[in-house]
């Protein structure tokens, strides 16, 4: 898959390339290993990921644009020294973000007091307060139930508040998840979507370097070391 897919390198030369190294292999299999039976692999980048989750409390993350079929997505990359994981999405908001840190897992939710206090910075009247706080419960919901129960709840929510509501609960949601390595700290750019999922952020070196580059030197020491 890496010649094929990485280095855009035709089966014919991939054929030969093997016949090298001294392994016998028609087109036709080659053509099968790329496009067929792919579940063992993705068992094994599952197991890859899940492992390199938990290898660390910290966990690189960033995105950058691609083009699938024809349309602008966004393709994720998670990392730290030991694996490196790439997933797109169509999106690159906050629920993408634990989309990719989930490994694709179905959303869920929870409005319970981690919710609640995500909130706590976000306007909201005193009413939905009360509303949110009188339907405080660590129930998880999937996502057709969570939206339902919301549209029930607060039929007249504007957009940014409705997101700020949907991006807590499942927020909470993740951090409550016994079963899947839960990302303490993600080293990343200051990007909106990657603020309030994980415990902390940091920026990584290449996006705290950037800065230095625009600072003037006003002295001969600074100038020097420039």
């Amino acid at each position: 898959p890496a010649l094929y897919f990485g280095m855009g390198t035709s089966e014919p030369k991939i054929r030969e390339f093997l016949t090298y190294a001294g392994i016998q292999i028609s087109i036709g299999e080659i053509s099968k290993l790329l496009i067929k039976e792919q579940d063992p692999f993705h068992a094994e980048k599952n197991a890859v990921y899940e492992a390199g989750l938990r290898s660390s409390p910290w966990q690189h993350i960033d995105d950058t644009a691609t083009r699938v079929a024809g349309q602008n997505e966004h393709c994720h990359v998670v990392c730290n020294p030991v694996y490196t994981v790439y997933q797109t999405t169509p999106h690159k908001d906050r629920l993408s973000v634990l989309d990719v840190l989930r490994n694709g897992r179905p959303r869920c939710f929870r409005l319970n007091a981690a919710a609640l206090a995500y909130l706590e910075n976000v306007p909201l009247s005193k009413a939905t307060r009360q509303s949110l706080q009188a339907e405080c419960s660590d129930t998880e919901l999937d996502e057709p139930a969570f939206q339902q129960s919301l549209a029930r709840l607060l039929p007249n929510l504007g957009e940014h508040q409705r997101k700020a509501i949907t991006d807590a609960a499942a927020i909470a949601a993740y951090h409550a998840d016994p079963l899947w390595p839960i990302v303490e700290m993600l080293v990343c750019d200051d990007a909106p979507q990657f603020v309030g999922v994980t415990d902390a952020l940091t920026l990584c070196w290449v996006h705290a370097g950037r800065p230095y580059k625009k600072l003037l030197p006003v002295i001969p020491l600074q100038d020097r070391k420039s």
